[in-house]
């Protein structure tokens, strides 16, 4: 009865007050008047915004103020919230409360900073801020070991202190005054070069130069133990490291493929001295993981031939080891996927007229021999998709005359074929030259190296994809194959007289050649040849 009574009391109130506009409008006037209040006064907004769970954000970058470099690894704290900078020195705090609060940014061998910050509704980028070094400050100064080009990417760091390059490559790394150590071990690091590691003394201010070499190792065969064995070493010649002993049963025509960009080397030889049942020595496929020493066996057969590396793909083809001369699948198209350790068969014939990896995609033709399926051109992806049918006719060979086009030898006629086409196209007269260029792409696409003779000397040419264009790289006596790439711009190729047998490499970017090592002749992605 009695919540009855109060329910009619309001009742009432409300209707009264609503048919009396005088009352009605000078309510609703009142609470604007406190709404404007609450809105233009900062600590009545905020303590109203906070208090129904509105949250900010702010951001901000550190840089050391006597470099303007930016700064890693900062502590910020703001409105009870607490992140680190990136490398770019960049932070970003969120589910801030609203109002006025505390700045504080905290890096060991700077001055502190601690200051009055108020956080506004939104996203609040707070600009830069510079940090006053404290400490020692030691200088470096990183550049390409070849080129002599600045590493503008490089960091110097010792302990938990760290600095960014500029665009000189120069670092200006600070460290607590109050580090006892005597030697101070500075680590120079620098995407896709080696770490180097600078020693000094805490009272050393001497500008310290610091050559960068690329991470990726040399592979290579000597036979100065008497056997064929296999070392990897950096192109600077430094850290030789012996990954695979010889057994004494390595034939001469041992390969060796190394995976551009990577630790991987693909490696066929006869050093397991394994005969099939008629005696006949198999060669074995290994991948060696040039920093751990991992091999990983992937056949043995009877011959194996080596296409090259195309992304995380080997493309190989195997002779199977046993098979009659008459097999139909005698030879076999096989890729591997070093990423997923998974085989994919491709194609089979009892043998191949001719194979090209070329952009990606593998090309091949297989003879009409013990045949029941149609011989022709085809090209397949790595993955074994995008199959397809470029001449239905049995090609005997595929010579290379540039980097996007084809020429076909089919019985006594000729055919034509642009990389990208859908068929090949009969041509009216047999090509000029009848040689065949092999092709080696660059990590990124954007390049490829091959090797001619002219006036009697090997040249490196490097094709430009975007200007389809060469350049020659380098002209000398014996320079031939194998070459491949180190990296984007790092190349290795071979020089091969009676004087000598060595791999050099060559940085794209400028410099001189230099000699990595001397080396035993062995064989690396070369022009398809069938048994």
């Amino acid at each position: 009865v009695v919540a009855h009574g109060w329910r009619a009391k309001i009742k009432a109130f409300l209707a009264a007050w609503w048919h009396n506009p005088k009352a009605r409008y000078g309510s609703l006037a009142g609470l604007a008047v406190v709404l404007v209040l609450v809105a233009a006064i900062p600590y009545s907004r905020y303590f109203v915004l906070n208090n129904v769970g509105v949250r900010a954000s702010a951001s901000l970058t550190i840089l050391d103020d006597s470099t303007r470099q930016p700064l890693k690894n900062v502590q910020v704290q703001l409105a009870n919230q607490s992140a680190l900078t990136d490398a770019n020195g960049n932070v970003k705090l969120e589910h801030l409360k609203l109002g006025k609060t505390h700045l504080k940014i905290i890096r060991r061998a700077f001055a502190t900073v601690d200051q009055s910050q108020t956080v506004g509704w939104g996203s609040n980028p707070l600009g830069s801020i510079n940090l006053t070094p404290t400490g020692s400050q030691y200088t470096f100064v990183a550049t390409d070991f070849l080129s002599g080009q600045a590493q503008t990417k490089a960091q110097a760091s010792f302990e938990d202190a760290e600095a960014q390059a500029d665009s000189h490559g120069k670092v200006v790394l600070t460290i607590d005054p109050d580090n006892s150590s005597s030697q101070l071990a500075v680590q120079i690091t620098s995407p896709g070069y080696r770490t180097e590691t600078v020693n000094i003394s805490p009272d050393d201010k001497a500008v310290h130069n610091v050559q960068m070499v690329p991470a990726q190792k040399h592979v290579f065969v000597s036979k100065r133990s008497g056997k064929l064995d296999l070392y990897s070493v950096y192109v600077d010649g430094n850290h030789q490291k012996l990954l695979l002993a010889g057994t004494g049963y390595e034939r001469s025509d041992m390969a060796v493929i190394a995976k551009p960009n990577s630790n991987l080397v693909a490696v066929v030889s006869t050093r397991d001295n394994v005969h099939d049942s008629q005696g006949y020595l198999l060669s074995t496929l290994d991948i060696i993981n040039t920093d751990t020493g991992q091999i990983t066996a992937l056949v043995q057969s009877e011959k194996i031939q080596v296409l090259g590396w195309t992304n995380s793909d080997l493309v190989y083809v195997q002779v199977a080891a046993g098979a009659s001369a008459a097999n139909p699948k005698r030879q076999r198209l096989i890729s591997y996927d070093v990423d997923t350790n998974s085989k994919n068969e491709l194609a089979a014939s009892n043998y191949f007229n001719d194979m090209q990896l070329a952009q990606g995609q593998i090309y091949y033709a297989p003879s009409e021999a013990y045949q029941s399926n149609p011989v022709g051109l085809y090209k397949i992806m790595p993955d074994g998709s995008n199959r397809q049918t470029l001449l239905p006719k049995q090609v005997w060979n595929i010579f290379r005359d540039s980097y996007s086009h084809f020429n076909l030898s089919v019985g006594q006629d000729w055919y034509g074929y642009n990389l990208g086409d859908v068929i090949a196209t009969k041509a009216v007269n047999a090509p000029a030259n009848m040689g065949g260029r092999l092709y080696q792409d660059s990590p990124d696409g954007k390049h490829s190296l091959w090797v001619d003779n002219r006036d009697g000397k090997g040249v490196l040419l490097e094709y430009d994809l975007s200007k389809k264009t060469d350049k020659v790289l380098v002209s000398q006596s014996g320079l031939v194959t194998p070459i491949y790439w180190l990296s984007n711009n790092y190349v290795v190729y071979r020089i091969q007289t009676e004087q000598q047998t060595a791999d050099y490499v060559l940085n794209l970017d400028g410099g001189q050649p230099r000699k990595i090592s001397d080396v035993t002749a062995t064989a690396g992605v070369s022009q398809w040849y069938y048994y």
